[in-house]
């Protein structure tokens, strides 16, 4: 029941992408209230209880991407979220947003569109969390491709895009496809491809809309390498994070940069 929660929920009233299990484009929904382990949707039609799906939104410039399960849904197109997996940096920020509407009055324990066998969840929101302050950006650092395995600091997304690796040191372009992206870098496949420490130019596209990206190339394999963006201009973000909510998030175990 309701009162069961441990965590409160907050009213949060934001646009995200819903993504069904197995589907690779998501369907615009409203996160009406939000928890650090569950939320609310409206316009989640056609979600069935027990299914696992994903949801993404943008909060404060960041990307925050989560695997969940639907708990309960109503005829009216609402529903609700348990989170199952979230990321290190998305569960920093979700905990930092919390934090922050906790300032708002909590949601009342049987507001009209709650269905009166919603779960409990299951962890108590830390007095840590909740006066978290806000999130600095993540720490540019050399890596290599064995620290990238266990860090994953940000959301990592399924990728074929293609696109071109320019190299000005050698002024050779090659063929290259994103085998993974994120809104700090990506994991291109092709070759040749230039060593580690390199800096170099990539293009791809989304919706028909180009993006040009300077980056550095962290490691390397003998098809593969692993590249963090430079510091990215407005609309260039705004477009990798339109791109990364489209996407389908990445399972545990990859490796990014």
């Amino acid at each position: 029941m309701v009162k069961h929660r441990k965590a409160p929920r907050y009213r949060f009233g934001l646009k995200g992408a819903f993504h069904h299990a197995g589907q690779a484009v998501g369907a615009n929904v409203m996160v009406r209230d939000i928890s650090t382990h569950g939320c609310e949707l409206e316009h989640a039609e056609g979600s069935s209880n027990g299914e696992n799906c994903e949801l993404y939104f943008d909060w404060q410039g960041a990307h925050i991407g989560v695997v969940a399960q639907v708990a309960w849904k109503n005829a009216k197109g609402h529903a609700g979220l348990r989170f199952l997996r979230v990321d290190q940096e998305s569960q920093a920020r979700l905990n930092a947003l919390c934090a922050q509407l906790s300032r708002q009055p909590h949601l009342a324990p049987h507001h009209k569109e709650a269905p009166a066998t919603r779960p409990a969840e299951p962890a108590h929101e830390s007095k840590a969390a909740r006066s978290a302050p806000p999130l600095a950006a993540p720490r540019s650092a050399p890596v290599n491709q064995e620290s990238e395995r266990s860090r994953r600091l940000v959301p990592r997304y399924v990728s074929e895009l293609r696109g071109y690796l320019s190299n000005p040191t050698t002024g050779a372009t090659i063929n290259v496809t994103l085998v993974s992206l994120s809104i700090s870098g990506a994991s291109l496949h092709g070759s040749p491809l230039p060593d580690a420490g390199q800096t170099c130019e990539l293009q791809t596209e989304w919706d028909g809309r180009q993006m040009m990206i300077l980056c550095n190339v962290v490691w390397k394999t003998k098809e593969q390498a692993g590249v963090r963006f430079s510091p990215l201009d407005e609309e260039t973000g705004k477009l990798l994070r339109r791109t990364c909510a489209n996407l389908r998030l990445e399972p545990p175990g990859h490796i990014l940069s």
